[in-house]
C-alpha cells in the first residue's frame, strides 16, 4: 500500500514538473525544448469557448510536437504569453494521468493578457512522463 502511494505522489509531482517545464519553455522562448515534453504522437488543441462546456471553437491544433515548435519557432521574438500556472490537480491511474489547471499570461511588450484552463493527458514512455495531449481553452471575452 504504502508504495503504491509514493509512486503515485512521485508521479504527481514528476507531472506538476513537466506542465511548469512547458510554462518556463514558453516564457523563455526555448521552443526547441518543448517536443521533448511530448510523447512522439502527443498534439496540442487550443480553443476558444467555455473548458467545461461542450460549445467551443478550435483556434489551431498541431498533430504533431515538432508542429507545435514549428509554429512557435516562426513567432520567435514578437509579443508571447508569460504562463502562470494555478490550481494544478493531477489524478494518476497506472502509465497514464489527466491534469487540470487554471493559466493566466500577460502578453509580453503589450497591455493584454489571456486566462483560460488546460486540460493534459498524459503517459509515462520510456520511464518518463509526458504530454500524450493538451488541450488549453482559452475563455471568451
Amino acid at each position: 500500500m504504502t508504495g503504491d502511494r509514493l509512486a503515485r505522489l512521485e508521479a504527481q509531482l514528476a507531472i506538476a514538473d513537466l506542465v511548469h517545464g512547458y510554462a518556463r519553455a514558453v516564457r523563455r522562448e526555448a521552443y526547441e525544448d518543448i517536443p521533448a515534453l511530448f510523447a512522439p504522437d502527443g498534439t496540442f488543441e487550443v480553443r476558444s469557448g467555455a473548458p467545461d462546456h461542450a460549445e467551443f471553437a478550435v483556434r489551431q491544433r498541431f498533430e504533431t510536437p515538432r508542429a507545435l515548435m514549428a509554429f512557435l519557432l516562426e513567432g520567435k521574438g514578437r509579443p508571447h504569453p508569460v504562463p502562470l500556472i494555478h490550481n494544478l490537480i493531477v489524478t494518476v491511474e497506472g502509465d497514464t494521468a489527466q491534469a487540470n489547471a487554471m493559466m493566466t499570461a500577460r502578453i509580453t511588450g503589450t497591455d493584454r493578457a489571456v486566462t483560460g484552463e488546460y486540460h493534459d493527458s498524459f503517459v509515462r514512455h520510456q520511464g518518463r512522463w509526458l504530454f500524450a495531449a493538451r488541450i488549453y481553452t482559452m475563455f471568451a471575452a
